[in-house]
């Protein structure tokens, strides 16, 4: 039996009919350190590790503030139980954090179905369209190839500027393929 402190958390390591090595330790708990990404800190792991009948089985159970995990497998080698049982403990917390996180975001300003990019729905007949946020930009003049820079560096879809060499409104957006588009209305 193995139990490791380190920044309140405890690793409880059970080895039965084989011996637990410092490859073993060292192994599993840096794959727990990974899970850790995900569930903030963990406050105890227990990690029971048998041998039978030539299949090496490995049962991981982790237990941080609000939530407790558990994953078990088996295989003819060890390490790869181990990495396969983390591994379904790591998409195991990745889940509870995608929940935790996309909870929070839902909780904002505006609706999850609201703002859909790239999709713009056609009204119902009885629908009526509304302007729900209005935003003014100030046109400055500048060249193509300075509203494209601007844009690059800055975290907005678009960009909307007064053409230099043509002196009409023009529109740069960033596309999805990471390129930025051009709108040059005509008269």
């Amino acid at each position: 039996m193995f139990t490791k402190t380190e920044t309140n958390l405890k690793v409880h390591i059970t080895s039965r009919h084989e011996k637990l090595t410092a490859g073993l330790k060292s192994h599993i708990e840096d794959k727990i350190a990974r899970v850790e990404r995900y569930l903030g800190q963990v406050k105890e792991a227990h990690v029971i590790l048998n041998f039978e009948k030539k299949v090496h089985l490995c049962e991981v159970t982790l237990v941080s503030k609000n939530l407790k995990l558990s994953a078990k497998s088996s295989s003819r080698d060890m390490y790869q139980s181990i990495d396969s049982a983390l591994q379904r403990l790591e998409t195991q917390a990745q889940k509870q954090k995608d929940k935790r996180v996309g909870r929070h975001r839902q909780e904002g300003g505006r609706e999850a179905s609201s703002v859909v990019h790239g999709v713009i729905h056609n009204p119902l007949e009885a629908e009526t369209v509304k302007v729900v946020r209005s935003k003014t930009h100030a046109v400055k003049p500048m060249s193509v190839e300075e509203a494209a820079l601007q844009l690059a560096a800055s975290r907005d879809e678009f960009l909307v500027f007064s053409n230099a060499e043509t002196d009409h409104t023009n529109v740069v957006y960033k596309r999805k393929d990471n390129h930025i588009g051009l709108i040059e209305p005509e008269y």
